[in-house]
């Protein structure tokens, strides 16, 4: 009997001592234990806890830097129901999330604001250019299934709008940008402020079995550079208009017929 007391009272001083690792356990050593599901992530100067840290700079696999990290995560994880927050800052793009895990598949991000500087995107081919300007987001709600948005209420905008070319800088002025998910279909629209050189209105529809793009252009004065990039997305109208239809998957079909 004496010797199966000693047992249960090792095996009590063990279980409080990995309780007490776990409810205190340090940033770096939780870091070391997950470097597996990481993906490749690489962290440098990180303090605190699993619960409470910081790292001075995490890094993509390739080396990019992706900058300043704090996060919080929920003890409550302990029993399954996973709450976590994070604050990712560097020069060019801030960004603050909140995010529940529903389940194993599901996950909801709410009160995420993001801030960039579009120049950080680099040469895009479909802009033909690089963008420039401040892009502001704030997504209210979003759940993930699967990477994939079910539901959605997301608005922002992109300030100083303009695009960096070979013959200039094309200004666009301030464009709105909203976003809206249910059922998992995403809808999303972009207009200027009227104001701008460019008039805008665009709408995007995004499924998981197709896409559909509709985007209206219209120059608001005689610029050539605007006029030049324009051009460059198909022949203007008489009025110096361009429509962009673009469609992907069986989003292409005709409703009518089932047939592009």
């Amino acid at each position: 009997m004496t010797y199966l007391r000693a047992v249960l009272a090792g095996v009590a001083v063990f279980v409080a001592a990995l309780a007490l690792l776990v409810w205190f356990m340090p940033a770096r050593l939780a870091l070391g234990l997950m470097q597996s599901r990481l993906h490749g992530l690489q962290w440098e100067q990180v303090g605190g806890s699993l619960w409470d840290g910081q790292a001075g700079q995490v890094s993509t696999a390739d080396g990019a830097a992706l900058g300043q990290l704090h996060w919080t995560l929920s003890r409550r994880a302990l029993l399954g129901d996973v709450r976590f927050g994070m604050d990712l800052r560097q020069p060019q793009l801030q960004l603050q999330a909140q995010m529940q895990r529903i389940s194993d598949t599901q996950e909801n991000w709410h009160d995420v604001d993001l801030h960039a500087d579009m120049a950080m995107l680099g040469m895009q081919p479909l802009l033909a250019g690089q963008p420039q300007g401040q892009l502001d987001l704030h997504i209210t709600h979003m759940l993930l299934q699967g990477q994939w948005p079910m539901q959605a209420d997301a608005s922002g905008s992109w300030s100083h709008a303009a695009v960096r070319t070979t013959q200039g800088t094309v200004a666009l002025g301030r464009l709105r940008l909203v976003v809206q998910a249910e059922a998992g279909v995403l809808k999303a629209t972009l207009d200027d402020d009227g104001s701008g050189p460019l008039r805008t209105a665009g709408r995007l529809s995004v499924s998981p079995l197709g896409w559909e793009l509709q985007l209206d252009m219209k120059p608001r004065r005689d610029d050539p550079a605007l006029l030049h990039w324009l051009r460059g997305f198909g022949h203007p109208a008489a009025d110096g208009s361009v429509q962009v239809r673009y469609r992907g998957g069986l989003a292409q079909l005709n409703p009518a017929t089932g047939h592009p």
